[in-house]
């Protein structure tokens, strides 16, 4: 069959304007309607727009200007959409920092990307790291104060600039906010991203509908682009946006904030997806879109919301951070459901895709190819990273004119134009939404003092059961299995520790395998399919053999104690998949994450009648915890 080239794709949406402008539109000709929902009430479009106008004067007088990177260090809430929506009409672009992330990474985040200015609040103000430059802390709150300093001393700049956010002079080029992704170097990459991506994302899109009856779900994190679809997809329309719950939500904490504020549009990652539909399917039932991606979609799942709410429309999104949140979409139909692979569909409107083969030609319909993008959706490029930018971007072939962003993605087009996504054409991961690197975390790996050698593979392929396994080859003899100074908990449980104060969440390995030696392929590099298949009876010791052996010592972590903790392990044995669990073993320890443990909630609520909050079950980690806090009430 011939080749298609931009074949499918749409024309251009109008791009100049900036978001802040369209959200400014609205706050003018409808000022009382509402728009932020979140603990502390309803903020009306014209209070948000009066509160953002100061905060921004603020960030003029403290040096912000156009493509000004200025840090936003606030959690998912409506000071940091007063804050980000500030720093816009400042001139500047934000930069999203998430307070859970260890501080070595936000020194890192902040040097990268030449921030001088932070905003924040009083909650998290003392979390703004000393990178050794002067670095302002504008509070959001106070409207009234002046701003502080940490670093070196700062110059009088205040008489310096006039006080009005209108000399910002910011267009559809200039920089919106710098969203940073896992790098393969150990560094994380600065995404630089423009207003005339956001625009083509939120303005009159074709994928689903935007306007001022969208009651908008703000639940991801502020360091995921998807919150860029969620604030300006509902702001820059008249909608409403209703700040989630703050800090981990299990699918019954989700599903009640649904149902409790009418949300009808959100965006879940597909494994959240899959979670929702089969703990809380009628908690769905409320919504008339959703969007659903960031990695491979269950048909299963798939089927049985559609199945249960025909009314809503149901759309997989495909896209990288660097053409600013979605790519590609497609509305999944029951026909779709009955076959192995949902399409990630066509490029949404002003997006240009282009699927080429090794030599850039195109190719041709049913061949797979890179998956290539362009338009105005494209990011400028990596802050302070030129040779990667061009080792990721093109001069697209044809038309002449404009780059097309190298997405490392394989792909290839249907009969229809629709293009079904194959897999990724480097060694790069997905986990919970979020891209992964897996030389960002073996590196963070092998500076620990303990670990002479680490890699990673991804030892299961479906969205719900992935598990992403770290093997390292500790350093001495103390990490001979069979040394008697070997405590192979302990050294699991240590390096799980220190990684946590370099990386975030999502970079952690969700298990930590010790291994005597690497598997090497013929070449002499790391055989990653050879990892996967790595065993306990090879005489390898991972975190569920741990589980076994500390169990045997009978002392510190015992047969259960109460029918609760009986319960529990049951549970715990049912949802990870490990056969041998001890009262005192940690969830985390053991590789645990959000949407097992999720699950476990639910289990416990039919096995036990209680429900335990999901941040309640990461402060008690243990079975033992768990149990005395239900039994405790």
């Amino acid at each position: 069959m011939r080749a298609r080239s931009s074949s499918g794709n749409r024309t251009s949406s109008p791009v100049e304007r900036c978001v802040h402008e369209m959200f400014a539109d609205h706050a003018t000709a409808f000022p009382d309607r509402v728009a932020l929902t979140g603990p502390r009430g309803d903020l009306s479009y014209g209070e948000l727009d009066a509160r953002a106008e100061r905060l921004a004067t603020r960030l003029v007088r403290s040096g912000a200007e156009r493509d000004t990177a200025v840090g936003v260090l606030l959690e998912r809430s409506e000071d940091f959409v007063l804050s980000a929506l500030a720093v816009l009409k400042a001139g500047g672009c934000y930069v999203p920092l998430d307070p859970s992330y260890p501080d070595s990474r936000l020194r890192l985040m902040l040097d990268a990307a030449g921030v001088r200015t932070v905003v924040t609040n009083s909650e998290f103000a003392a979390r703004v790291p000393n990178t050794g430059a002067e670095v302002e802390i504008v509070d959001c709150r106070d409207q009234d104060s002046a701003t502080r300093t940490v670093g070196a001393a700062a110059p009088d700049r205040a008489s310096a600039r006039e006080p009005h956010p209108a000399v910002a002079g910011s267009h559809g080029d200039s920089l919106a906010y710098i969203m940073f992704t896992s790098g393969s170097t150990g560094t994380p990459k600065a995404a630089a991203i423009r207003h005339a991506g956001v625009a083509r994302l939120v303005n009159e899109p074709d994928y689903v509908r935007l306007d001022a009856d969208v009651v908008m779900a703000n639940i991801s994190s502020v360091s995921f682009d998807a919150a860029t679809f969620e604030i300006w997809g509902a702001l820059a329309n008249g909608g409403r946006l209703v700040i989630g719950p703050p800090g981990p939500s299990s699918a019954l904490e989700l599903g009640r904030y649904f149902v409790r504020h009418g949300i009808n549009c959100a965006f879940l990652t597909s494994g959240l997806f899959n979670l929702i539909v089969d703990e809380c399917l009628e908690d769905l039932g409320g919504f008339t879109q959703l969007i659903t991606g960031g990695d491979v979609v269950s048909p299963r799942q798939a089927r049985r919301f559609i199945q249960a709410h025909p009314r809503c429309r149901l759309v997989n999104g495909y896209g990288p951070t660097e053409m600013t949140t979605f790519t590609a979409c497609h509305h999944i139909t029951l026909e779709d459901t009955r076959h192995e692979r949902i399409p990630i569909g066509k490029p949404i409107r002003g997006t240009r895709v282009e699927i080429l083969d090794k030599d850039l030609r195109p190719a041709a319909v049913g061949t797979p190819g890179m998956l290539y993008a362009g338009g105005p959706g494209i990011f400028r490029g990596y802050l302070n990273d030129k040779k990667l930018t061009a080792e990721r971007t093109i001069p697209a072939p044809r038309p002449p004119g404009g780059r097309l962003y190298a997405t490392q993605d394989l792909a290839m087009y249907r009969p229809d134009g629709s293009i079904d996504f194959l897999g990724r054409l480097d060694g790069q991961i997905k986990k919970r939404g979020y891209r992964v690197e897996p030389g960002e975390i073996e590196e963070a790996l092998r500076a620990d003092p303990v670990v002479r050698q680490a890699a990673l593979a991804l030892i299961a392929q479906s969205t719900d059961d992935a598990v992403l396994a770290a093997y390292v080859v500790l350093d001495g003899a103390g990490g001979r299995l069979d040394s008697p100074r070997a405590d192979p908990r302990a050294q699991i449980a240590g390096i799980r520790e220190r990684l946590r104060q370099r990386l975030p969440s999502h970079l952690i390995p969700d298990r930590l395998v010790i291994v005597e030696a690497l598997p090497l392929s013929v070449n002499g590099k790391v055989d990653r399919r050879a990892l996967a298949a790595l065993s306990a009876s090879d005489g390898r010791a991972s975190a569920d053999d741990h589980a076994a052996r500390a169990t045997d010592l009978g002392d510190t972590n015992s047969s259960p104690a109460t029918q609760t903790e009986q319960t529990l392990i049951a549970i715990w044995r049912e949802v990870m998949a490990v056969s041998d669990i001890g009262r005192e073993d940690d969830f985390f320890d053991l590789g645990g994450q959000s949407l097992q443990a999720s699950r476990m909630i639910s289990r416990i609520r039919s096995a036990l009648g209680v429900e335990v909050p999901l941040s309640l079950f990461f402060d008690h980690p243990t079975v033992a915890d768990l149990a005395r806090l239900i039994d405790e009430g």
